[in-house]
């Protein structure tokens, strides 16, 4: 079993809040698309939601896990393109 750090913890829980709330779900998505994605406004809307976690914990997350929503498909598909605004993924 992989351990979590708290940020990574704090990713999870931040997930099954965007997956159960199609507001921040459209929150989320307004800083994701077309390749890229802006890692501190996700950031910055989980920690308005205290959530802290940082753009390396997103992605710990998203490597580990083999089920994705189609959103965090997106989410990893930006990421692995390089294209990440703030630079930091």
């Amino acid at each position: 079993m992989t351990e979590h750090t708290t940020g990574q913890d704090n990713v999870l829980k931040f997930r099954s809040l965007v997956d159960s709330d199609p507001a921040l779900q459209a929150d989320v998505g307004r800083h994701v698309g077309n390749g890229t994605w802006n890692a501190a406004a996700i950031v910055e809307i989980g920690q308005a939601r205290g959530l802290n976690f940082s753009a390396e914990d997103i992605q710990a997350v998203m490597d580990q896990d083999d089920e994705l929503s189609d959103f965090e498909l997106e989410l990893v598909a930006a990421a692995d393109a390089t294209n990440c605004i703030d630079g930091k993924v």
